[in-house]
């Protein structure tokens, strides 16, 4: 069987030119699309993906702002950020980098307005999501099902098993593809940690999605011939003969996979080169609902 390598890269750039027209129509309508990224503390990586966030949103027209609150300030000084954020009518979106650190607590995203919430981050978003109705999910989930309509995987119908429970990836996936539309309507089977037999529930599956956090947990016998394997895992392990010491790899066996799925995500140039994209879409939405609501 020869599988296919699924590539994300020709899906976001689809995306990105979607965005930038409906950008740039926004902008012409006197109402630009503004998103602001607050990060708190120093987290190196949160760091790094802020400023791939500011640089990819120049690209398609979208007004991308940083709201930094040093390492020494507080949870009201966090929570005062966000709220103001939402109150400020300039502002289409608001994205709040994780992880926070210690001296923030998990609970300051509620602060975001949820008409404003393009990261799906709120428990608002969360139970309208679960609930069926319209709205924002984490663009990491949003990616897998971009994924699959865009390699024109079947979803309606199909059994699809997902390894992980996240409340980032796995639970709202779950309900993403539970949904009555285009692209819903599959049977969803969410493993965890404590699933017993979790071979036997994956091989099952027309579709397996591993987002655990575990390096190459899934392997090849694992998953049934002719499957679809989405692969949301990034993990970095230790490679003494790269130079860097170490490589990236998924939660999928990838090399396990060639010959026995009909079609598999890389890692890294998978599903991880949507979220950007479609963060970024999101928050074209958010200024698109702000101009209706505006009429």
């Amino acid at each position: 069987m020869k599988t296919i390598i699924l590539e994300g890269k020709p899906i976001a750039e689809a995306i990105r030119r979607d965005v930038a027209e409906r950008a740039g129509a926004l902008r012409d309508s006197g109402r630009p699309v503004a998103l602001a990224i607050v990060l708190a503390g120093e987290d190196p990586a949160s760091r790094i993906y802020s400023k791939s966030i500011l640089k990819a949103a120049d690209r398609v027209g979208v007004d991308a702002r940083l709201v930094e609150i040093p390492a020494d300030g507080g949870r009201e000084d966090v929570g005062g950020s966000i709220r103001a954020l939402s109150e400020d009518e300039d502002v289409s979106g608001i994205i709040v980098q994780q992880p926070l650190p210690d001296w923030v607590p998990a609970t300051v995203v509620e602060e975001i307005a949820p008409w404003k919430d393009v990261d799906g981050a709120t428990d608002a978003s969360m139970g309208r999501l679960f609930s069926g109705r319209d709205a924002f999910a984490p663009a990491t989930a949003l990616g897998v099902v971009e994924m699959l309509a865009g390699s024109r995987t079947p979803i309606e119908s199909s059994h699809v098993a997902i390894v992980g429970r996240s409340a980032v990836v796995g639970r709202p996936l779950a309900a993403l593809l539970l949904r009555k539309c285009d692209r819903g309507n599959a049977t969803v089977t969410v493993c965890h940690s404590r699933t017993r037999d979790l071979a036997a529930h994956t091989r099952a599956a027309d579709v397996v999605v591993a987002a655990m956090g575990s390096p190459e947990a899934v392997r090849g016998e694992m998953v049934g011939e002719g499957a679809v394997v989405i692969d949301v895992g990034v993990n970095r392990v230790e490679d003494p003969e790269s130079e860097k010491g170490y490589r990236i790899v998924g939660d999928v066996a990838f090399e396990e996979m060639l010959g026995r799925a009909a079609a598999v995500t890389p890692v890294p140039g998978g599903v991880g080169r949507l979220t950007t994209a479609i963060l970024l879409r999101n928050a074209v939405v958010a200024a698109e609902s702000a101009a209706e609501r505006a009429r």
